[in-house]
C-alpha cells in the first residue's frame, strides 16, 4: 500500500515535466539579444497555449493525487480510531473482571449481607404498606359515615335557620312597605294641610271681596240721600246694600263651612299618618325581633357545625398522615429494592467471573492481539501521513499553477464581460 501510494505521489511530477522541456526548448530557439531567431506570432501563441494545457493537466493530477492521498490517510485514521476504541472497551473488562476476581471472596460477603438485610426491609416496608392501607380504608369509612351522621343531625337545625332567615326577610319587607305607607301618609296631611289653606284663603278672600262691594254700595246710598235723589235710586241702592249684606252673610258662612271641611281633611290624614306609624312601629318590632331569632338559630347551627367539622378535620388529619407514612414506606420499599438489585448484580458479576477464568484468559490475548493490530496500524497512518505530506510539498507548484491559471481565467472572463458592456 505504501509503495501504491509514493507512485501516486510521485506521478504529477512527471506529468508537470514536459512543460519545462517545452520551455526549454523554446529559450533555446531565441537566445537573447537575438532578435531574428524569434518564432512568428501564431507559433508563438500555440505554443502558449500547449504550455497552459500542460499546467492545467498536471494541475488537475496533483490535485486529484492529493485529495486520493487524503481519503486514504483519513480511512486509516479512522480504523485505528476504531481499533483503539475496541481495545480500551476490552481492557476495561479485563481490568473489572480482574478486580472482581481479586476481590472475589469479599464482594460475595459484603454484597450477600446487603442482599439478606435488603430484603428483610422489602419484606417489611411492604407489610408497613399493607397495614397502612388497611388503616386508611379504615379511616376513609369512618370519614363517610361521620359526615352522613353529621348532615342528618344538622339537617333540622340548618332548615330552622332558613326558615328564621326567611321570617327575618320577609318582616324586614313589611319595614320596608310600612315606611313607605308613612312617607305617603306624611305626603297626603302635607297636601290636606296645603289644601286647607288654599281653601280658607280662597274664602276669605271672598268674604273681603263682598264686604268690599258692600261698602261701596253704602257709600253710594249715603250720597243719594245726601243729595236728595229720588225715592226710587234710593230704594234700588238700600236693595243692593240689603243683597251685598246676604252675599257677604253667606261668604262668612262659607269661610266657616271651608274651614271645617279642610280641617276634617286635615285630620283624616293626621289620623291615617298616626295609624301608618304605628303599623310601622310593630313592623319594625316584628323584624327586630324575627332578626333576633335568625341570629341565634345561625349562630346554634353555625355552633354545631364547626363542631362537626372539627371533628371531621381530626380524621382527615390521620388520614393525611397514614398517606403521608404509605408513600414513606414506599420511597423506603423502592430505596431497599435498588440496594438488593444493585447488590445482587455485582454477586451475580462475581459468580460469573469466578465460574470463567478462561473468558479472562481469552481476554488478555485477544488485547495483546488487539494492541499489535494497533501499532501496526499506527504505523500504517503514520506512512500515510508522510506520505501525503510529502505528495503536497512535492505538487505544490503544480497546484499554484492551476490555481494561477483559474485565476487568468477568471479575469480573462470578466475582461471580456466589461468589454462587452461597454460596447453595448
Amino acid at each position: 500500500m505504501a509503495d501504491e501510494h509514493r507512485d501516486q505521489a510521485e506521478k504529477p511530477e512527471g506529468v508537470g515535466r514536459p512543460v519545462g522541456q517545452a520551455t526549454g526548448a523554446a529559450n533555446a530557439a531565441a537566445p537573447n539579444g537575438d532578435a531574428a531567431a524569434a518564432p512568428a506570432p501564431s507559433g508563438r501563441a500555440g505554443e502558449l497555449a500547449r504550455g497552459a494545457a500542460g499546467t492545467l493537466k498536471s494541475g488537475l493530477a496533483a490535485v486529484r493525487d492529493v485529495h486520493a492521498a487524503a481519503r486514504r490517510h483519513a480511512t486509516a485514521r479512522g480504523k485505528l480510531r476504531a481499533l483503539r476504541d475496541a481495545l480500551e472497551a476490552d481492557e476495561a473488562t479485563l481490568a473489572r473482571r480482574e478486580e472482581v476476581a481479586a476481590g472475589y471472596e469479599r464482594i460475595v460477603a459484603e454484597q450477600g449481607r446487603v442482599v439478606r438485610e435488603s430484603t428483610a426491609e422489602i419484606e417489611e416496608h411492604q407489610a408497613s404498606v399493607g397495614r397502612l392501607e388497611a388503616e386508611v380504608a379504615h379511616v376513609e369509612e369512618l370519614l363517610a359515615q361521620m359526615r352522613a351522621d353529621h348532615e342528618q343531625e344538622l339537617r333540622p337545625y340548618r332548615r330552622i335557620a332558613e326558615t328564621a332567615r326567611g321570617r327575618s326577610e320577609e318582616a324586614s319587607r313589611g319595614v320596608t312597605e310600612a315606611k313607605r305607607a308613612v312617607r305617603t301618609a306624611e305626603s297626603q296631611v302635607k297636601d290636606a294641610s296645603e289644601a286647607r289653606e288654599q281653601s280658607i284663603s280662597s274664602a276669605n278672600r271672598a268674604v273681603d271681596a263682598s264686604q268690599a262691594r258692600l261698602r261701596k254700595v253704602q257709600d253710594e246710598l249715603k250720597r243719594a240721600r245726601e243729595g236728595a235723589r229720588d225715592a226710587k235710586a234710593v230704594r234700588q241702592l238700600q236693595d243692593e246694600v240689603t243683597t251685598e249684606l246676604a252675599h257677604v252673610e253667606s261668604a262668612r258662612a262659607e269661610v266657616s263651612t271651608v274651614t271645617a271641611s279642610a280641617q276634617a281633611s286635615v285630620d283624616a290624614a293626621q289620623t291615617h299618618l298616626w295609624t301608618q306609624n304605628k303599623s310601622l312601629e310593630e313592623a319594625q318590632r316584628e323584624a327586630d325581633a324575627a332578626k333576633q331569632e335568625y341570629e341565634a338559630r345561625k349562630g346554634e347551627y353555625d355552633a354545631l357545625l364547626a363542631k362537626a367539622n372539627a371533628a371531621e378535620k381530626e380524621l382527615e388529619d390521620e388520614l393525611a398522615r397514614k398517606r403521608d407514612a404509605i408513600d414513606d414506606a414506599k420511597a423506603a420499599h423502592d430505596q431497599a429494592a435498588e440496594r438488593h438489585d444493585e447488590a445482587q448484580a455485582l454477586l451475580d458479576e462475581a459468580e460469573d467471573v469466578h465460574a470463567t477464568p478462561e473468558e479472562t484468559v481469552r481476554l488478555r490475548a485477544s488485547i495483546e492481539a488487539q494492541r499489535a493490530e494497533v501499532a501496526s496500524q499506527q504505523a500504517v497512518v503514520d506512512e500515510l501521513a508522510e506520505s501525503e505530506k510529502g505528495l503536497r510539498s512535492r505538487t505544490r507548484g503544480a497546484r499554484l499553477a492551476l490555481l494561477g491559471v483559474a485565476v487568468a481565467v477568471v479575469v480573462v472572463i470578466v475582461l471580456v464581460v466589461v468589454l462587452v458592456v461597454t460596447a453595448r
